[in-house]
């Protein structure tokens, strides 16, 4: 090795590599051959690119060419790299990087658009200049009366001055239903009234908005949802929850977090027009306490909270360190929770929040637990799933993950997807509020008399029917016996790694949901790994190959350890190597 022992290569830099650089021949620093160390301009330039994604600017180049010699111009270079990373341009840079890397799909949309169902919240509408109230706000649709201020039997309407949560601090006028804030209401059932709870019925009916109109958004535009669902309107709840997983990287990367957060934090970041998709799930879970809950939308309440390098603590637009139990309390903050429906009674209390795993994003956006499943261990644990070639099955009857070709990838992918049962979508968009969000076998609202597993009327469309096809006892997917189904159909949403079956060679602890999944890839050391490449990848231009690089993936993968799972210390030292350093 050149200027170092083979247990302890060193290079010209100064410092430690992995010790892939081919050994020299005697005599001297470089053996008489050309030495392949970077000029400086050229290093400055792979050194911006890989930092900001840009290369430098004329001013730049000019101050590295007055910094001196050779000697002083890396040490320009050097000081370059701190200055970068250091600089909001570095958070825009893991930004970017994770949104490539973990390609979470937009929400799909529920009908035609502008509809899509994560809000879970009804439209809000201005009443038209020339009516008698006029600029007070109504339901976009239905009520049609409440802007001339009486009904249709001539008495007033409903209406009352109150602080929204799309605007703290102002005070805006609802009028008709909207308005309403009794406890109690009525639906229409079959053409009949029926008496409800608002709280729990949420902004239906003859049920208003509630406290601070939390349960409703405001629309502003002339057609009620584009707002929100258009992918190009960076403020727009759609866009926000499918970046949300990226942004979380991003945030852990600038604020120095050890990368595991990702997956098995019980934090997130968010604006306030995002964090109110967690609330909204809350309420309809049955947390109405929620509704009298002004932390995640009064400036005031979240000032303190760690935000991204672009906002003020106190923008309602940044994003913002959350606490997701706080808003979704069926995502529990509990780290070990455990809950067997095969023998115990009574609901579960819900799902331990992971980080991403457990997003709006990424369980609205892949619509299945097998398709989470297979996106988890491909972009989190690195996992490559390919068909077979020129293999024999036994025959395929019932269970994709021991039986018929389709189990060479099942059996690795099934031990994943249990772990993403409890979320699927149901009922169609209406204004956003229509389609909910169910999380089967939780809490007090989601639950179904035993007839939804014959899938009779109303339990004949999704997801009953995708549950009744799919969760199949005595399956890899599904390991309950058919005896314990009978006694419980709720067992069929078992959520954790039985004993019986690993995962990377891995035995679950018994914790539910996606963090028992992210504790078998962290424990596995494929999570690290995965990290490392995608890093290595962005500051490198390459990935490295698991196979043929070996021990230099593992010694990246210790550095990256021994640096807290941080990322700006692991990117530095990335630059700081002779092999980011050299080039012919």
């Amino acid at each position: 090795m050149v200027g170092g022992t083979p247990d302890s290569p060193v290079d010209p830099s100064g410092s430690t590599d992995a010790g892939c650089e081919e050994p020299t021949t005697s005599g001297g620093t470089d053996a008489g051959e050309k030495n392949d160390l970077l000029a400086p301009t050229r290093l400055l330039r792979r050194t911006s690119l890989a930092l900001r994604g840009t290369p430098p600017t004329d001013e730049e180049f000019a101050a590295l060419e007055a910094a001196g010699d050779d000697a002083a111009q890396r040490a320009f270079v050097d000081a370059f790299v701190d200055q970068t990373l250091g600089h909001p341009i570095f958070y825009r840079t893991m930004f970017e990087q994770a949104r490539d890397w973990l390609n979470i799909p937009l929400t799909p949309r529920t009908a035609d658009a502008p509809e899509y169902g994560v809000q879970q919240q009804r439209a809000l509408q201005q009443c038209a200049a020339g009516t008698a109230k006029a600029g007070a706000w109504k339901y976009f649709r239905g009520d049609n009366e409440a802007c001339t201020g009486l009904k249709t039997d001539g008495s007033p309407v409903e209406e009352t001055v109150l602080e929204p949560w799309w605007a703290p601090g102002t005070a805006v006028t609802m009028v008709g239903v909207a308005a309403n804030t009794s406890a109690q209401g009525t639906i229409s059932v079959s053409g009949h009234p029926v008496a409800v709870t608002c709280a729990a019925a949420g902004p239906e009916g003859t049920c208003g908005c509630g406290p601070n109109a939390v349960r409703c958004h405001a629309d502003f535009q002339q057609y009620v949802g584009f707002e929100d669902y258009l992918h190009y309107n960076e403020q727009g709840q759609r866009r926000l929850v499918s970046e949300e997983p990226a942004r979380l990287f991003a945030h852990l990367a600038w604020h120095d977090r050890p990368v595991t957060d990702l997956i098995l934090g019980t934090y997130s970041v968010a604006p306030t027009n995002l964090q109110a998709a967690y609330v909204m799930q809350g309420l309809a879970g049955g947390a109405a306490a929620l509704l009298d809950d002004d932390s995640w939308w009064r400036p005031s309440r979240f000032s303190g909270a760690a935000v991204d390098p672009e906002h003020a603590p106190t923008d309602p637009f940044a994003w913002r360190e959350y606490q997701v139990p706080a808003r979704n309390p069926f995502l529990l903050a509990e780290r070990d929770y455990r809950y067997d429906p095969r023998t115990q009674a009574g609901p579960s209390r819900g799902i331990p929040a992971a980080g991403m795993l457990t997003s709006m994003g990424f369980l609205a956006g892949y619509p299945r637990e097998r398709v989470r499943g297979a996106r988890a261990l491909e972009t989190l644990a690195c996992e490559v799933l390919a068909p077979p070639l020129g293999l024999k099955f036994n025959e395929y009857r019932r269970d994709p993950g021991t039986e018929g070709p389709c189990q060479h990838c099942h059996s690795r992918l099934d031990p994943a997807a249990i772990h993403f049962k409890r979320f699927a979508k149901a009922g169609a968009a209406f204004e956003g509020y229509g389609a909910k969000y169910l999380m089967p076998g939780v809490g007090t609202e989601w639950h179904w008399p035993v007839r939804w597993r014959t899938g009779a009327y109303p339990y004949g469309g999704d997801p009953f029917s995708h549950w009744n096809r799919w969760y199949a006892t005595d399956t890899k997917l599904t390991p309950v016996t058919e005896a314990q189904e009978q006694m419980n159909h709720e067992a069929i949403f078992i959520d954790f790694l039985p004993p019986e079956q690993t995962l990377l060679g891995q035995q679950g602890d018994g914790t539910v949901g996606p963090l028992g999944f992210a504790k078998l890839i962290v424990a596995a050391g494929a999570f690290d790994r995965c990290v490392v490449r995608h890093l290595h990848a962005q500051v490198m231009g390459r990935d490295i190959d698991p196979a043929n690089e070996a021990g230099y993936l593992d010694d990246q993968v210790e550095r990256f350890l021994a640096g807290g799972r941080k990322v700006r210390p692991f990117v530095k030292s990335l630059t700081q190597s002779n092999l980011f350093r050299r080039g012919r």
